[in-house]
């Protein structure tokens, strides 16, 4: 795997990622982010095994396709000191992820691809737009009946899911502390 990508964008891609990397895990991959290059893409990948963050990056110099993954919170440490907007070559030897930019050289040690935990499921069969202010509007409708009780963490959470009605579709969310159940609805295009 070899490629160049401008500092700047990865910066913001791997600044997203964590918030979504586990900080004290019990297995070591989910420390790891997977990065992925091929066809001038650069698809970085990260999860907790609850969510999976996918961020892929356009117009990427790509010389060698391939991926593996490396430690998110190294890497990001490392990115973000290289000087705005330079390009970073990145470079994968055997196990081992080398970064080069300006005069600046580091080597981090890598995990197989093959052991990221990653689903096969097809994220955009079900793709739609929504407005964020439209999201949080659904979600604070239904945040007061989410479950605070740690030994009941099933019900922590809000269920988001697509509804069709009368030729219609809705984004609804549901959620409850098994006392109180809130359901919110917003119209999708």
């Amino acid at each position: 795997m070899k490629f160049n990508v401008n500092q700047q964008d990865l910066q913001q891609a791997l600044n997203y990622c964590q918030g979504v990397i586990e900080k004290r895990s019990t297995l070591p991959i989910l420390s790891n982010i997977l990065l992925e290059a091929q066809n001038s893409k650069l698809t970085i990948t990260a999860t907790d095994l609850d969510l999976i963050f996918i961020h892929q990056l356009d117009n990427i110099e790509v010389l060698e396709e391939g991926k593996t993954t490396t430690v998110s919170s190294t890497m990001y440490d490392i990115v973000r000191k290289f000087s705005s907007g330079k390009k970073i070559n990145f470079t994968l030897n055997d196990l081992r992820l080398h970064l080069e930019s300006e005069k600046s050289i580091f080597n981090l040690n890598c995990i197989s691809a093959s052991e990221f935990p990653i689903t096969n499921e097809n994220f955009n069969q079900n793709e739609f737009s929504i407005k964020s202010k439209q999201l949080l509007k659904l979600l604070n409708k239904c945040k007061f009946s989410v479950s605070n009780d740690e030994t009941r963490h099933y019900l922590s959470g809000i269920y988001i899911h697509q509804t069709e009605v009368e030729d219609k579709n809705y984004l609804t969310a549901v959620a409850t502390d098994s006392h109180r159940m809130s359901i919110s609805k917003i119209r999708l295009d």
